[in-house]
């Protein structure tokens, strides 16, 4: 960073930042009030991401997704639509739906207490002995909507009874990554992950290679932390790429491809891995072979799940021979992945120490600070 005018050079491109750039306060890690006033201001108020579209592909297919202390009823129409519902009956508010995933027999959603039923488009159809209550019509006690949103393949859900325009809070990913056609996309392999952290050290963890000749010799053979690139340092969507020491390479044991590029991937890209934090619970990673996505819930102040996903064409996840070569890729990952989780939970332990108060940041640690600053703005702190 340059001390005269706050700017920091990065393969060219200038970026204003500020003279000092400190961390968050130990307590927005730890206090119980403040990951409530989280919950209340971003996970219930903001566009994240549920699941993947093939998740859910007949009619009657559901999951449940826990957002902070909610439960979400995600599942498919009979017109093909995704709809997602309040996991609430209407009647005495028993949550309905406890396994994870599953099939509404008949395409009827039932509660397990009463029987109240419901259509897929959550409108109420039966009501047990409510005939002849005065006043009560059906039409007033269907589940309670929650807003709906598919880019790339991907389900977005928000909350919120009001939300921003899905198209104004995720803007940057409209038009990105079109050469992946992430919608053909399918789940190729599955690693689920339980860390001890805050949810917000992960996203600082994953957009930040300061750490990574000390914690990752091997990625940073494959990407050196000097040559990042942040092209989105501000919004929902804030991240950038790295260019690959390897020729048509890829992030794997032995830094060759793990598969053919994906779809119309070409030029410039085949030589770029892309970090994207889609605030707040998606980590979007298009390779030139494939496409990795983590998606985090935080399951309370101190702890989350962490869900990665590898994404590959259909015709390449049938072919046995070109699978085997892709578990380099899943290799490196899992790898990377453990290293890094370490480090967040050591992280969490310090930063709970009474003696930290707040650090300060590096030049290569600006995006952080972007980061903290979204939290910041979106806590009204």
């Amino acid at each position: 960073m340059n001390p005269q005018n706050g700017t920091f050079k990065k393969r060219g491109i200038d970026y204003e930042v500020p003279e000092e750039m400190f961390t968050l306060t130990g307590d927005y890690y730890h206090s119980e009030e403040i990951y409530q006033k989280e919950l209340e201001k971003i996970f219930y108020k903001r566009w994240q991401l549920a699941c993947r579209e093939e998740q859910i592909v007949e009619p009657g297919d559901y999951l449940t997704v826990p957002v902070g202390e909610e439960s979400v009823i995600v599942s498919r129409t009979k017109s093909g639509d995704i709809k997602a519902h309040f996991n609430v009956c209407r009647h005495r508010g028993t949550r309905i739906c406890v396994e994870e995933k599953g099939h509404f027999a008949n395409e009827i959603i039932q509660c397990p207490y009463h029987g109240w039923q419901y259509d897929l488009d959550g409108n109420l159809k039966g009501a047990p002995f409510m005939r002849d209550v005065p006043g009560f019509d059906k039409a007033d006690y269907g589940l309670h909507p929650v807003n709906v949103r598919q880019w790339g393949g991907f389900v977005f859900i928000n909350l919120a009874e009001n939300p921003m325009p899905f198209e104004d809070e995720m803007g940057a990913l409209i038009g990105r990554f079109e050469a992946w056609n992430l919608p053909e996309l399918r789940i190729a392999h599955h690693i689920p992950y339980r860390l001890k952290c805050n949810w917000k050290l992960i996203l600082q963890n994953y957009q930040e290679c300061y750490h990574c000749p000390g914690v990752h010799p091997l990625l940073a053979d494959w990407t050196p932390f000097q040559n990042a690139v942040h092209d989105c340092m501000e919004g929902a969507v804030i991240g950038g790429y790295m260019t690959m020491t390897r020729e048509r390479g890829s992030m794997t044991m032995d830094g060759e491809a793990a598969a053919p590029p994906v779809c119309d991937v070409a030029g410039e890209d085949l030589q770029r891995v892309h970090y994207y934090s889609v605030y707040p619970n998606l980590l979007l990673s298009p390779h030139p072979d494939f496409v990795l996505y983590h998606l985090i819930r935080p399951v309370g102040v101190g702890e989350i799940t962490n869900d990665c996903y590898f994404l590959l064409h259909p015709n390449v996840i049938g072919d046995a021979e070109k699978m085997e070569r892709f578990k380099s890729a899943i290799e490196f990952w899992d790898m990377t992945n453990l290293q890094d989780w370490a480090v967040c939970e050591q992280m969490q332990l310090g930063t709970g120490s009474r003696r930290f108060e707040r650090g300060r940041y590096a030049p290569q640690e600006d995006i952080l600070y972007a980061l903290d600053r979204e939290v910041l703005k979106a806590l009204e702190d």
